[in-house]
């Protein structure tokens, strides 16, 4: 399901992720390592579930911010793993008070596998190819998945799962680069309001369940 690639950026994906949750570490509960385990493979094997449902087959890496503005020639000459350096040193150098999880992008490719049949009034046509939908609605399980986990963490007293999963989720979701949040946004605009508004409604369920 995962190569070699995926594997090694998912663990430094944890990693990372479990350093800012911590950091600065007043005191320690060895539990809130679990966190970052449950959020990052929630969310990539969902992705790698839902993503053939669509016609889909995803490939994680980190997060790399590449062009920089709107014409063809605003890019850097090589991309930048701003999900290795962002999160990291604005946890670092603001002492732990600025906590990013914009750690892991999905590229994706066209599998021309399904032939969903859709009825209508002319008869029935096949559908072939991917559209925007497609990587948008991928996208939109992990979100949806990552909301259940955060309910789950509540009502089982484990804030900081709950917490967590919705503060990543909601950093993926910001339509910028190459974020969760741009395949929905530009994808299905719905999907996105859609998402958000559960995120919020989750968001205000968790600090009354906590």
């Amino acid at each position: 399901m995962f190569n070699e690639k995926e594997i090694i950026w998912i663990i430094i994906t944890i990693i990372i992720f479990g350093f800012i949750i911590i950091f600065p570490a007043q005191t320690f509960n060895p539990l809130i390592l679990i966190v970052p385990v449950l959020i990052v493979l929630t969310d990539v094997i969902v992705k790698k579930i839902a993503a053939p449902n669509f016609n889909l087959e995803v490939k994680f890496k980190m997060w790399e911010l590449y062009r920089y503005g709107f014409y063809e020639r605003d890019h850097f000459k090589k991309p930048i793993p701003m999900g290795l350096i962002l999160p990291f040193f604005l946890s670092l150098f603001s002492l732990g008070s600025l906590k990013i999880f914009t750690f892991l992008q999905f590229n994706y490719k066209d599998l021309h596998l399904r032939r969903a049949l859709k009825a209508t009034g002319e008869g029935q046509h096949r559908r072939w190819h991917i559209n925007e939908k497609d990587p948008a609605f991928t996208a939109s399980w992990s979100h949806l998945a990552l909301i259940a986990l955060a309910v789950i963490g509540a009502s089982f007293s484990f804030p900081e799962l709950a917490k967590y999963s919705i503060y990543y989720g909601l950093w993926n979701i910001i339509p910028f680069s190459q974020l969760d949040g741009s395949k929905m946004f530009f994808g299905s605009p719905v999907t996105w309001c859609f998402v958000l508004i559960l995120y919020v409604i989750a968001l205000a369920t968790v600090f009354l369940l906590l």
